[in-house]
């Protein structure tokens, strides 16, 4: 009897020591696959900056924008890497702002640069998302093998507007409305998809604008028929972020800005999905209600990329103590500054605000553009997964959209927004 128990510990014990050297080896290249896609992706930002001030060297750009240009091209060069997405994103959202480059070569430099940095992050994400999926395992951080590295963080630079000149030509306009809904456990509801890659990715609430519609009305609309909850349009805050996203459909090329506004869901609110058009039903696949620290945590693909390092911002427009106690995320956005501006934006924390009508003619719609990417192997505890609807037939950038049928050329209505009320997110 003793004989035997002997034997099995020592199989279990060498099973454990096996399971140990393997998810060690495999963390271990990992971190190095991680490492070594970074250093790519600094190689091509690296890139980009070298034909920018090439361009710049060349005269491609306005005498008034060439200085702006440069400095932001040394600061993006100069930058630690806790920095840098930020740096990027500047400058592209600088260079979104020139007109084409006219000499072929520096052309054909700046926009080969361009693909290379998005090719590059795509790796690294990728990269990222493999080694915080095995780290978050139980049996990782029970025994703790990750040591003292790092988490990695994701890399995104923000979609920037097309270029001057480009957008009515070559790409449809949309714009977007949605709620970050907050229960009393301060925690986000999102909902659940996949995009052309085939990640899995978390997105809130909303959808496209209707004709006629102002970004309140059509919030209130999507918040209605995604989960149940009919709220008044006074009882929505903001816009309080604004979002970029560039992406192909059916060889259509898209631009969409999308709002996003916050609500606080009534005490014992359970979501309902009776509501949803058959798009949204084929694509979406699940809802969770998110945490903070399961923001921070998951291996997922959350859009926005930064809504966890700066969801105090969100719990701060509702006045709930945890917006102080995250207040100390990168933005530096201190809570009670963003409270005010936001009663000032929208007076009783929460107000109309200034209307923001969509200009448009009837019948143009894009209502129909509001489903998501179909997704295998969602959580348990969420709606099962739907693999029917849409097929992507061109490449799609980040992020939780997906038009519908829209003919090439099409104009999309387009709401005007004041951008200096309404701080960016990636």
């Amino acid at each position: 009897m003793n004989t035997a128990v002997v034997i099995l510990l020592s199989v279990v014990l060498l099973a454990a020591a096996l399971r140990l050297w393997i998810t060690a080896s495999r963390l271990d290249r990992l971190h190095v696959r991680t490492e070594a896609a970074w250093s790519a992706l600094e190689a091509a930002l690296a890139r980009r900056i070298v034909a920018t001030r090439a361009a710049a060297a060349a005269g491609a750009f306005p005498d008034a924008d060439t200085a702006e240009l440069r400095r932001l091209t040394r600061r993006a060069d100069g930058a630690d890497r806790a920095h840098r997405a930020e740096a990027e994103n500047e400058l592209s959202r600088a260079l979104a702002t020139q007109p084409l480059v006219a000499e072929p070569a520096l052309a054909a430099e700046v926009l080969d640069a361009g693909e290379r940095v998005a090719l590059a992050r795509s790796f690294y994400n990728d990269a990222v998302r493999d080694t915080r999926a095995l780290r978050s395992g139980w049996f990782t951080r029970l025994f703790r093998l990750a040591g003292r590295a790092v988490l990695p963080a994701y890399f995104e630079v923000a979609e920037q507007p097309v270029p001057a000149g480009q957008q009515s030509a070559e790409r449809a306009q949309r714009t977007a409305a949605r709620v970050l809904l907050i229960d009393s456990d301060e925690r986000v509801l999102l909902f659940s998809g996949m995009n052309a890659t085939g990640r899995r990715i978390w997105f809130s609430t909303g959808g496209g604008t209707e004709a006629g519609e102002d970004l309140r009305t059509a919030a209130v609309r999507e918040l209605c028929e995604e989960t149940g909850l009919q709220l008044p349009p006074e009882q929505l805050i903001g816009p309080i972020w604004r979002r970029f996203a560039n992406f192909v459909f059916t060889g259509v090329a898209y631009h969409q800005t999308e709002f996003y506004f916050v609500a606080a869901a009534p005490a014992g609110f359970k979501v309902q999905t009776t509501g949803f058009t058959q798009l949204e039903s084929d694509s979406i696949t699940g809802y969770r209600w998110w945490s903070v620290e399961d923001l921070e945590q998951t291996p997922d693909t959350i859009f926005p990329v930064q809504l966890a390092a700066r969801f105090h911002e969100v719990l701060a427009v509702l006045g709930s103590p945890g917006g102080s106690r995250y207040s100390g995320g990168r933005s530096g956005i201190r809570s009670e500054v963003l409270l005010t501006k936001a009663k000032a934006l929208h007076p009783s924390a929460g107000g109309r605000g200034p209307a923001l009508r969509l200009p448009g003619a009837p019948g143009s719609s894009t209502r129909t553009m509001t489903g998501r990417h179909a997704a295998a192997d969602p959580p348990p505890g969420i709606l099962p997964p739907v693999i029917t609807g849409p097929v992507i037939t061109g490449p799609v950038m980040p992020g939780p959209v997906m038009p519908g049928p829209v003919m090439p050329g099409q104009v999309l209505p387009v709401i005007p927004v004041a951008e200096q009320d309404v701080a960016e997110i990636r």
